[in-house]
């Protein structure tokens, strides 16, 4: 287990060094939605030989799972690892599902709000420097969501397999001014909307 902590920590290591952008996130189980593993190109820009069909390496970038895991399944409050270090995810309040916030151990702040009552398909995230909106495609159907921002770039998740959320692509084109605790929360959001919670 150490070995493996010290890989990771490795691997975290240079992913920060280079500013990589996400790439996937997964189930740590196949069959929970309570602990995620996200990852990571090894590099910003794609092999040479990519148009030969070839993909760029992942490797681990962190990681998402319910903050009481061992205690009780409340999905209202969550914990993450990331380069930069550690925090967590709450719901504002406890019975308001439309208002959540991420704060890393470092201080970082990113409050993520739905555009509009009763509707969890439509969400602004802030660190109150930067101000995105990520939209779900459809409002019966969470395989894709989506940031489009003229000034900051885009962020598109989308499932490996229509209708299975235990597997996701992303593809992160956020200029380098967007943190990464702003893209865990972009993530975050796709994740917890997505996944049943069984």
């Amino acid at each position: 287990m150490t070995v493996l902590r010290i890989l990771l920590l490795l691997g975290l290591t240079a992913l920060h060094a280079r500013g990589q952008s996400l790439s996937s996130a997964h189930t740590r189980w196949l069959n929970s939605f309570v602990e995620w593993e996200l990852y990571a190109f090894a590099s910003d820009s794609p092999p040479a030989d990519e148009e030969e069909g070839e993909t760029p390496k992942e490797v681990v970038f962190g990681d998402l799972k319910l903050r009481w895991l061992m205690m009780r399944e409340d999905w209202t409050e969550w914990e993450f690892t990331l380069p930069d270090g550690r925090g967590t995810i709450r719901m504002k309040w406890k019975d308001d599902p439309t208002q959540w916030e991420l704060r890393t151990y470092s201080g970082a702040v990113v409050t993520m709000r739905a555009l509009w009552p009763d509707d969890l398909t439509e969400w602004r995230v802030t660190d109150n420097n930067i101000s995105l909106t990520l939209r779900s495609r459809w409002k019966n159907m969470y395989d894709e969501w989506r940031v489009d921002d003229p000034a900051r770039g885009t962020f598109y998740m989308y499932t490996f397999y229509e209708g299975d959320p235990r597997d996701w692509a992303i593809d992160d084109r956020l200029h380098a001014s967007v943190s990464i605790p702003m893209k865990m929360a972009l993530t975050f959001l796709v994740l917890f909307h997505s996944s049943p919670r069984i």
